[in-house]
């Protein structure tokens, strides 16, 4: 499942909540923002509406779970367009989720010329697994309480079952919370369900799994695994379909190699090295062709 999609989930309830973690704790929450870039049709993660002082600005949320080297062009691209379609001041920043994350403290769009820098945006980052699960738990907020697992000392089993206990005093009138549901997955990181039972309770794991959010979650991974396998299974059927060309090139150009290399062709999970076979088929003398045959997968050559 991935992570970042719990923690959108999350923000749609309890966006106030979470101000601490991009340093917005001392400002005015006056709504969260539902944005779609027009002009690239993507919907960027998180964006809520603040005021500090007589100053009102849009905190823009992005949660990422590894590093990415075009991070930094990325929330350029975010940033500048959300500037221009919400009139209005836009913070990004950057939530890493899981260590080690960038080594700068900030990520830098630059533009340079002739070696000198003309312009650099510069983007905020936040590593969750630096905020401390105990002034989360201090906290109480739900927000935060959920998001326990991903923090320093919040993989401990009391820390889990703290929060557990915490979001469910804060929540007496919702039945499985949102803010629990997605405790519970996060935990999952650490724990099977086996040994999650034995630290929250069976009967409160049971009721998770039978709320909205869980199974919206879960379809999601599931339609997601689907189309890997369905992505996955069109590479392997065009694998298929080449290895097949490749053999009746060699019966057709090579008859004296097609025994020694049937088995060769057929083990190939390579598609640019069969690709390259297909290619030199006719054009190599069977000494040649038989050499190109050798080369091993992965190789330079072959890409």
């Amino acid at each position: 499942m991935k992570t970042d999609t719990e923690l959108k989930a999350l923000y749609i309830k309890h966006a106030p909540e979470m101000l601490p973690l991009t340093g917005d704790q001392d400002a005015t929450f006056l709504a969260r923002e539902s944005v779609e870039l027009s002009e690239v049709t993507q919907r960027v993660d998180c964006v809520v509406k603040l005021r500090r002082g007589g100053e009102v600005y849009y905190r823009h949320i992005e949660f990422q779970g590894e590093n990415d080297t075009v991070m930094a062009e990325r929330c350029f691209l975010y940033n500048s367009r959300l500037q221009l379609q919400l009139r209005g001041p836009v913070l990004t920043t950057v939530i890493y989720l899981f260590p080690p994350g960038p080594p700068e403290n900030e990520l830098v769009y630059r533009v340079a010329l002739a070696g000198r820098e003309i312009n650099a945006w510069r983007f905020e980052v936040a590593r969750l697994w630096e905020s401390l699960a105990s002034e989360a738990l201090a906290s109480g907020a739900p927000g935060l309480l959920a998001l326990v697992p991903l923090m320093s000392g919040g993989d401990r089993p009391d820390a889990i079952r703290r929060a557990d206990s915490a979001i469910r005093l804060a929540l007496p009138d919702e039945r499985n919370p949102d803010a629990l549901v997605i405790l519970h997955l996060l935990a999952g990181r650490h724990y099977t369900v086996e040994q999650l039972e034995s630290i929250v309770g069976s009967t409160h794991m049971l009721e998770l799994k039978q709320s909205s959010l869980y199974q919206a979650l879960a379809a999601e991974d599931i339609a997601e695994a689907k189309a890997e396998g369905n992505a996955q299974g069109v590479a392997q059927g065009k694998l298929e379909a080449e290895r097949d060309l490749c053999l009746k090139l060699v019966k057709m150009h090579y008859p004296a190699l097609l025994k020694r290399v049937t088995r060769r062709i057929e083990a190939c999970t390579d598609y640019q090295l069969m690709q390259s076979w297909i290619l030199s088929a006719g054009e190599l003398d069977s000494k040649a062709f038989a050499r190109l045959l050798r080369q091993p997968e992965g190789t330079p050559s072959a890409q």
